[in-house]
């Protein structure tokens, strides 16, 4: 998809160098957060200060004391960590923020991948177009955009996106031209799919798969070669990238989401076009400041800039070259499949596909179409760039037209036919500034195209690229308001006694779970801080206390629909002592703890073994003859193999519980029950005495296991196979690398 530029652009364009380019890219986003850059200021804006921090937080901790974060025990009654694939445990650049302090070094991190992936997209634009300025503008657009914007409280979603060019351009090459190109995009590859992105990572794959039988359409010359290179490519990513896929495969077979997870909830809505013109069409503003479309609010906007618009149509309706269509309809598809059932094309594609039903939002699909865009804006202005002055300048007037009327009619739309939440007042300026950017911005192409001074024609160039740049500035207020760092300060709840890992937990109520959900302020720091000292989402990692709930992407299924019968409150009292419960918050009183009685430790020993179905334990736990400090129930399957009974007088004489690794003494005059309130899942082990026993599944979601008489020492430990046998194959993929890179460069 080489554009061939003409003899009279070749010194010109050789300014618009890569280092250049990410000094433009710089400049807007030091203009856009100078506070975070300076350590002054913080992301915390909903996800970023409920998941995001924490999350980070927890990882940093448990490495600097020397600890592999495979489970946490503070959320959920415990929940596997490093197998969620979105925690970053394992992306190697997530060292940065675990050496260098915190929230400071986080927010560079997220800034620095914007320019990571902008690089990334100058370079396959300009593998793509062949000139400077318009990979200058392709990575611009990809960087620096509303969903970019938006994704920077999660970074796990920036990082993932950062490295889609890099995959598509290496993978292209690999396809193509094998030889070391394999390696270089092997490594690429294996660093987005440790960022546990698996949307964005899929789309990506999408995207090489594509274009790579697309270019062999033409050529089927080499097909079967190049799918070779392709093939080993995704065994060299797969083998890299094993210590992470391995246990996130383990975990998604024991979670709760499935094919069937994704429905039509959050699509783009069928108006959603226009806001890729007016941005604030139809949004509605939080106490926060931030425009959201009500029927979706995975992101605050997907504005690409007006002027990226008129470049792409300019490619699709000057260029026409296979490439640039083949974009245009990745594009329309991304669009197609981001309206969910309202588009019709996704609802089919999940029939013949099954696994598209684990994308929980259809408006995700709008990634591709971001990309496309981009890659077509970039196209445009290579297109420019090779055609004489008078077709170049021509060239521009019709778009330019065709979008001014566009935002005229969604303008005349929002006055005459608003919904009940819209702001006019922020609408007509949100329109007229786009017509302003429009018409400034391609002023300045035609001043570009004109103009014979080298020096002049650099300085309009640039201040073409600072034009596309500002637009997205102030496309719509901050999408991801900050407040100072003092927010991730220490903040212990209000509490007569915290909770420690061990001893007991703390619970959000029912009431006071569905008011956090719905809690606004227009003050931030004062809205998280108030977050916080409930223990909102993740908080609870910040002071490492342990809570009934919490926040993570999967979930195992069974301690999450047991659990689940406290917020439904469906279940006794007995439920909520089993946990451990000593703190909950008040029904209606923001801030306040209250103490609760009768709660139990995380281990008990003495129970009595009852044998129950699944269905018949959750009911069972829901009625008043659960006495967890009498009985357990335990799947019946298990009935032949356990032979304790009840035993009044069986203590524990010590009690140690770490994250991975759980220690008690026992003492009993018959055999018996020692029961854990910890969630049950296969990768905990457990021993007596050094000896091998089985672990139940207690409670429903729980653990058990039976205790000989006597003293005797208990050990559970979480050993993850999956992350060992990951570890060993990515040794081993290292290994190989080095190995064949090394060759591959000494020829």
């Amino acid at each position: 998809m080489q554009v061939d530029e003409t003899e009279t652009l070749k010194g010109f364009d050789n300014l618009f160098s890569a280092g250049r380019f990410l000094i433009v890219l710089g400049l807007l986003i030091f203009i856009s957060y100078p506070g975070l850059v300076l350590g002054t200021r913080t992301f915390c804006y909903h996800d970023a200060g409920l998941f995001s921090y924490p999350v980070a937080y927890y990882l940093r901790d448990s490495l600097r004391h020397g600890q592999w974060p495979l489970w946490n025990p503070y959320s959920y009654c415990g929940t596997p960590f490093l197998a969620q694939w979105n925690t970053l445990a394992l992306y190697p650049l997530s060292l940065f923020y675990v050496i260098w302090p915190m929230p400071w070094s986080l927010n560079i991190f997220l800034l620095g991948h914007l320019l990571l992936g902008g690089l990334g997209m100058y370079k396959l634009a300009h593998h793509w177009f062949g000139t400077r300025l318009a990979a200058s503008v392709a990575g611009l657009v990809f960087a620096w955009n509303g969903l970019s914007i938006h994704c920077l409280m999660w970074p796990c979603q920036t990082a993932g996106l950062a490295w889609m060019p890099w995959v598509v351009w290496l993978g292209g090459r690999a396809g193509k031209e094998g030889g070391r190109h394999i390696y270089w995009a092997a490594l690429a590859g294996a660093c987005q799919m440790l960022t546990g992105a698996p949307e964005t990572i899929l789309f990506t794959w999408l995207m090489v798969g594509v274009v790579y039988i697309f270019d062999f359409l033409k050529s089927p010359a080499g097909f079967w070669m190049g799918g070779g290179h392709l093939l080993w490519l995704v065994v060299l990513v797969s083998a890299l990238s094993a210590v992470q896929l391995l246990p996130t495969l383990d975990l998604l077979s024991h979670g709760d989401r499935s094919s069937a997870t994704g429905t039509g909830f959050w699509s783009l809505p069928p108006w959603g076009l226009a806001n890729f013109f007016v941005p604030l069409f139809h949004s509605s503003p939080s106490l926060s400041g931030v425009f959201t479309q009500d029927e979706q609010q995975w992101t605050s906007s997907y504005y690409v800039g007006i002027l990226p618009l008129a470049l792409a149509a300019i490619a699709i309706w000057r260029a026409k070259s296979r490439h640039i269509l083949l974009l245009a309809g990745i594009a329309l598809a991304g669009i197609l499949l981001a309206l969910g059932d309202a588009g019709f094309v996704l609802n089919f594609l999940k029939r013949v596909a099954p696994f598209l039903g684990f994308i929980r939002f259809p408006v995700k699909f709008i990634v591709l179409t971001i990309f496309s865009l981009a890659m077509l804006a970039g196209a445009g202005m290579a297109w420019l760039q090779t055609q004489p002055k008078m077709t170049a300048c021509g060239s521009l007037f019709q778009p330019a037209l065709w979008i001014g009327l566009v935002i005229v009619a969604l303008l005349m739309v929002a006055c005459w036919f608003p919904f009940p939440s819209d702001v006019w007042s922020a609408v007509w300026p949100n329109a007229l500034g786009r017509l302003a950017f429009l018409l400034a911005g391609l002023a300045l192409l035609a001043l570009l195209l004109k103009t014979q001074s080298p020096l002049a024609r650099a300085l309009v160039a640039f201040a073409f690229l600072l034009c596309l740049g500002l637009d997205i500035c102030t496309h719509t207020p901050p999408q991801n308001p900050t407040v100072p760092p003092q927010a991730y300060s220490g903040y212990p709840p209000n509490m007569t006694r915290v909770p420690r890992l061990g001893e007991s937990r703390a619970m959000l109520s029912p009431e006071m779970e569905a008011i956090m959900d719905n809690l606004v302020n227009p003050d931030l720091l004062q809205l998280y801080l108030g977050q916080r000292a409930e223990l909102f989402s993740d908080c609870n990692l910040l002071n490492r206390i342990p809570i009934v709930g919490g926040f993570m992407t999967l979930h195992l299924a069974e301690e999450h629909k047991a659990a689940g019968l406290l917020q439904s409150k469906k279940a006794t009292p007995g439920l909520a002592q089993f946990l451990g419960v000593s703190q909950m918050t008040s029904p209606q009183k923001l801030f306040e703890w209250k103490p609760q009685k009768n709660f139990m430790p995380w281990a008990t020993v003495g129970q009595k073994p009852v044998f129950l179905d699944d269905d018949a334990t959750l009911s069972a736990l829901c009625s008043d003859g659960f006495v967890p400090r009498q009985i357990v129930y335990l799947p019946s399957h298990a009935r032949g193999q356990i032979t304790a009974e009840a035993d009044s007088k069986a203590r524990l004489l010590s009690s140690q519980v770490a994250a991975s690794e759980c220690v008690f003494k026992t003492s009993a005059e018959r055999r018996t029950m020692l029961v854990m309130a910890q969630a049950w899942y296969h990768c905990w082990q457990a021993t007596v005495d050094g000896t091998p026993v089985a672990l139940y599944r207690a409670n429903y979601g729980f653990q058990a296991l039976e205790v000989p008489p006597g003293q005797h020492q208990v050990r559970l430990k979480y050993v993850d196979k999956a992350f060992e046998a990951g570890t060993f194959i990515c040794f081993a993929g290292i290994v190989t690398w080095l190995v064949l890179m090394g060759r591959s460069m000494g020829r």
